[in-house]
């Protein structure tokens, strides 16, 4: 009986401790092969980053030597914020309004033969809630949407054909 009233006790202290617990990782990166030349990926992305009419991002930084590119969105519409990201609030925060969102998206390309390119997305997003003179910034948990869409500009499958 004392045998089974210990492990009960080691049972709950495991259950309840929160330094065991397991937490999803926020940013998970997508990765896809494509059928083009790594130095031709590197310059579409480069472009569409470049070009924020067209994708209404940020270009800050391209490494062409370790083919990475960083580029960031802020000023994000509630459409798009809801295909991209899902932000958990504390119960305060329930309540309030999206107001806008910024996203930092690092891509990291890898030459996979003469004629490809392994691509890897990853986006860090944050929204800005407010309820009245009240604001927050929460950290987001990216659904892969916009991982994909990027990993098509770059010449992969689009999410439809998944």
């Amino acid at each position: 009986m004392l045998n089974r009233s210990i492990v009960i006790s080691i049972l709950l202290a495991l259950v309840a401790s929160p330094a065991l617990a397991i937490e999803t990782p926020r940013i998970i990166p997508r990765s896809e092969r494509v059928a083009y030349p790594i130095d031709q990926v590197f310059g579409t992305l480069k472009h569409y980053f470049n070009d924020s009419s067209l994708s209404g991002f940020r270009l800050t930084s391209a490494d062409d030597k370790s083919w990475t590119l960083v580029a960031t969105r802020s000023d994000i519409d509630g459409e798009n914020w809801k295909r991209w990201a899902f932000c958990k609030t504390s119960a305060q925060q329930m309540i309030y309004q999206f107001d806008d969102g910024t996203v930092t998206v690092t891509v990291q390309l890898q030459k996979a033969g003469n004629q490809a390119a392994f691509v890897t997305v990853s986006a860090d997003f944050q929204g800005n809630y407010g309820l009245g003179s009240q604001e927050a910034t929460v950290d987001c948990v990216s659904n892969g949407s916009l991982e994909q869409d990027l990993i098509a500009v770059a010449g992969g499958p689009s999410k439809e054909s998944h």
